[in-house]
């Protein structure tokens, strides 16, 4: 009798489940195998089957090995400054988070504080980049707050996002801004696991707060760390609603970023196979780098 139910409980959990892996069959997994397909070829959008035509590594050889000067310049220019952009976002993004955390969990009413820090997820992510659009144009608050202060040498005349040697930094500031919050839920999670027992234990000691950051905290936070860095990294390669919204790639393509490289190759030049053969090039340099980050920050614990 007791094997009777557990068996149709198994049934009845899979019967739940069947809706969601019908979709994912139907739309994720036949999107993501049609992509794969795609790359191979040279193919507009109008009528695959008559117009779409087989080059094999063609579209690969296009923007990453010199088929295309330009391409490839832009191509290697994007994928630069998505590093760059994951670079100091994690540079930034991981001690700010970790104090943050910190405060909020020594802090009365934490859980108010953890709802204010977390609403940045949660608000329209368009909506919020206009806003930031607004605070780096050329008569936004930033400019106008440093000539008030009478900092006019900090002021960009064409606001920090119409200048090609500022662009990128405004950039680098709302993603790490953006990035901030769910860093800090992800620590806060982490410091309140730790057992107060090992902090008293190495009081009575004698070690003193940093030395119980560097040789308690910080090792017991590893994992935490290697999910920030590679969530971080992935966010870094995938973006491209801010970028759009804060400068098109601009100006003259200092912004741009293969997210904005593979809108343009697909629905600017009607060239889909290339653009999905540039997706795919950037999830392998993605999955390398997240491989990567993991064997770096790898302990026996991990």
């Amino acid at each position: 009798m007791a094997n009777k139910r557990k068996t149709q409980e198994t049934i009845n959990g899979y019967l739940f489940c069947l809706p969601a892996l019908l979709l994912f069959l139907s739309v994720g997994l036949y999107s993501v195998i049609f992509s794969v397909f795609l790359s191979f070829y040279n193919w507009s959008g109008v009528d695959f089957a008559g117009t779409a035509r087989l080059v094999g590594f063609g579209n690969f050889r296009y923007f990453l090995f010199g088929g295309s000067a330009i391409n490839t310049r832009n191509f290697f220019l994007g994928l630069f400054n998505n590093f760059r952009i994951g670079f100091f976002t994690i540079l930034f993004v991981i001690p700010i988070g970790l104090v943050l955390a910190y405060i909020v969990t020594n802090l009365k009413r934490s859980g108010v504080w953890r709802t204010i820090f977390f609403i940045p997820m949660v608000a329209s992510g368009v909506g919020i980049f206009y806003v930031w659009r607004g605070l780096f144009g050329a008569q936004g608050f930033l400019n106008i707050l440093f000539s008030n202060l009478g900092l006019d040498f900090l002021v960009v005349r064409q606001g920090m996002l119409g200048d090609p040697s500022t662009a990128i930094i405004g950039v680098i500031i709302t993603t790490i801004w953006a990035g901030i919050p769910g860093t800090l839920i992800l620590y806060y999670a982490g410091l309140s696991g730790i057992d107060e027992t090992l902090y008293e234990a190495a009081e009575i000691d004698g070690a003193s707060k940093l030395q119980m950051l560097i040789r308690i905290t910080w090792p017991l936070l590893k994992p935490i760390t290697i999910i920030i860095i590679i969530q971080q990294l992935n966010g870094a390669f995938q973006m491209f609603e801010n970028i759009w919204v804060l400068t098109k790639g601009g100006p003259g393509g200092a912004t741009d970023v293969v997210g904005t490289l593979i809108y343009r190759t697909a629905f600017e030049n009607q060239r889909y196979g290339m653009a999905s053969a540039i997706g795919w090039s950037v999830f392998i340099v993605t999955l390398v780098l997240s491989l990567l980050s993991m064997k770096i920050f790898r302990t026996d614990n991990t």
